[in-house]
């Protein structure tokens, strides 16, 4: 079972937050439909599943969005909030096992094979850094991105591990990509 916000509940759920949010946002990236390419939004799914349950606040507020293809169109809600934080969360070729979980440092955003999106990340996060503390970049590994509604077992395993770390504060156990 996912969760599944329209822009206008994520819109509600933003307002609630107020003016400065002084925590993290995380936003998935990727295409429901693309196989791995869904890892961004899966982390997105899972985070919100376990905050749901828990009916408990973590030690920062956290706001996580299913961005689609399209992270851009969440560049005023991450201006209105300037996160503490902001997490991208992508499928993206980087010639590792699939599953694999990596910190990607902007210079090497440009090599790296990222999903099909509407604006190049790096030109997004150079938009959107002057508005957060700081910004990451985590890419996922994966298997295969061909037609289809579910990811790959190594990937789900993954992307778990990822949402945890993320809800946890353990972003940081994450390794830089080499």
């Amino acid at each position: 079972m996912r969760i599944e916000y329209s822009k206008r509940q994520v819109w509600s759920k933003v307002m609630s937050y107020g003016q400065r949010m002084r925590g993290t946002i995380v936003l998935g990236i990727g295409n429901r439909l693309g196989g791995d390419d869904a890892a961004g939004i899966c982390v997105v799914d899972m985070v919100n599943q376990r905050r749901h349950r828990a009916r408990v606040r973590f030690a920062a507020e956290i706001m996580a969005i299913d961005a689609g293809t399209a992270p851009e169109s969440y560049t005023s809600v991450i201006r209105q909030h300037q996160p503490d934080l902001l997490i991208l969360v992508d499928a993206a070729d980087m010639g590792l096992t699939p599953g694999a979980l990596r910190i990607i440092t902007p210079e090497k955003i440009s090599i790296l094979s990222f999903s099909t999106h509407h604006m190049p990340l790096s030109m997004f996060i150079s938009y959107v850094e002057e508005f957060c503390g700081k910004v990451l970049l985590v890419g996922v590994q994966p298997e295969q991105t061909e037609i289809s509604e579910h990811i790959s077992k190594a990937v789900r395993k993954s992307v778990k591990k990822l949402a945890e770390a993320i809800l946890e504060g353990r972003i940081a156990e994450i390794p830089l990509l080499g």
